[in-house]
């Protein structure tokens, strides 16, 4: 790279008892680009890939869920929840990352901002509990909504191509996916009976953070 400078001429013009002086100046240039990146006039600097966690669809399609209004995940039985009954969902939770860990942790959220489906219909909130289960292992028993959180652990890194929206769902690395096992009880209690026919709008997060 030559290096940059420049020169100064001074021209002077006038007779000997006049004084004038015209200053004017010249100048070299160089200039040197360097596109700082990973060796590509299109690189830059950064993480290239999308940090991503997904969810497998029971359709085996994968389904990203990361709308202001979310997905709407379907629960068998949900619409048959009396007082002292249950229902359980799997969710599978999947790293979709090819080259980065993902620390997922997870909570119940209540809709509407207290639960309540819509005008003239029982809110069941304050009767339902929450239990949640990771590989046979137990998460949470048996708590109200707002207790209702936990950690997946950490996933590994996919280890291949991350996988569109919509997609069918293939497997990657060994520990880049698990299971959520999550079960909804309705408290059969003094006082439920005058929540008859009530429901509750309830939404579940996950929530990722990339490990190196």
């Amino acid at each position: 790279m030559k290096r940059t400078g420049t020169k100064r001429i001074l021209l002077a013009s006038g007779a000997l008892l006049g004084i004038g002086a015209l200053f004017t100046a010249a100048a070299y240039n160089d200039t040197a680009n360097l596109n700082l990146g990973s060796g590509t006039s299109s690189s830059g600097i950064g993480y290239p890939n999308r940090f991503d966690i997904g969810i497998v669809l029971p359709d085996n399609t994968v389904e990203q869920a990361d709308t202001a209004s979310g997905f709407d995940w379907t629960i068998a039985g949900s619409d048959q929840l009396v007082p002292g009954s249950s229902i359980t969902t799997t969710i599978p939770v999947f790293n979709n990352t090819p080259d980065l860990r993902a620390a997922v942790d997870f909570k119940v959220l209540l809709r509407n901002t207290d639960g309540s489906v819509g005008p003239g219909v029982p809110n069941i909130t304050r009767f339902l509990r929450f239990t949640a289960s990771r590989n046979g292992t137990a998460l949470f028993s048996d708590v109200t909504w707002n207790a209702a959180s936990g950690t997946l652990g950490t996933l590994a890194a996919r280890g291949s191509t991350a996988l569109a929206e919509g997609a069918v769902y293939t497997n990657g690395a060994a520990g880049s996916s698990t299971p959520l096992i999550l079960k909804i009880s309705y408290l059969d209690v003094p006082g439920v009976e005058a929540y008859n026919g009530g429901r509750s709008a309830l939404r579940l997060r996950f929530n990722a953070s990339s490990v190196h």
